[in-house]
């Protein structure tokens, strides 16, 4: 007879088996959770648009102060583009030899809204008729080439709802980007 403290004690441990299905379910878990976060956690589209035009717009400033050159951004429902103000050729013109300011079309479903002096401003598509017969727009915020930017208020939003995003110029010349969806 064996003594009562050799016997072969007979526990249970987890196999490598187990403790595989255990981090494959765990794994499923967590990916579920952060899809549906990115999904009910705003419009990232929206956002990064926002942040794009920002980024854009202050870059232009500084162009535009260092150039000593009035710029323009002319905003459509659903795109924008830099336009420079050429004094020799009769009015502005849209940029088109600059990566950075090139035209920029929205993704699918974001739409921009703008507000000048606390009113709103009708943004238009451009006419398909050819360019020379239709007169040049004119752009809807200027930047001076002192640096100062015409105060205004832009919003990117999905169609039919959803996060907000706005970009917006102050009086004293400082660009801000943020939701205001956030606050609610």
């Amino acid at each position: 007879m064996r003594a009562p403290w050799r016997q072969a004690r007979h526990s249970r441990a987890f196999t490598l088996l187990e403790l595989l299905v255990v981090l494959v379910i765990i794994g499923i878990m967590v990916s579920f959770a952060v899809v549906s976060f990115g999904v009910l956690g705003g419009d990232r589209e929206a956002e990064q648009e926002a942040r794009r035009l920002t980024a854009i717009l202050t870059q232009a400033r500084d162009e535009a102060a260092l150039q000593g050159r009035d710029l323009g951004l002319r905003l459509e429902p659903t795109a924008y583009e830099f336009m420079s103000l050429e004094p020799r050729r009769g009015g502005w013109e849209a940029i088109a030899d600059d990566d950075l300011l090139r035209r920029r079309e929205l993704p699918d479903g974001l739409r921009m809204r703008l507000w000048l002096e606390s009113r709103e401003v009708l943004l238009e598509q451009p006419k398909q008729e050819s360019r020379k017969t239709v007169a040049t727009p004119t752009p809807q915020i200027i930047v001076l080439g002192s640096g100062e930017i015409v105060p205004f208020d832009l919003e990117i939003a999905r169609e039919g709802g959803g996060t907000r995003w706005r970009v917006a110029a102050t009086p004293e010349g400082e660009l801000l980007t943020d939701s205001p969806d956030a606050a609610t």
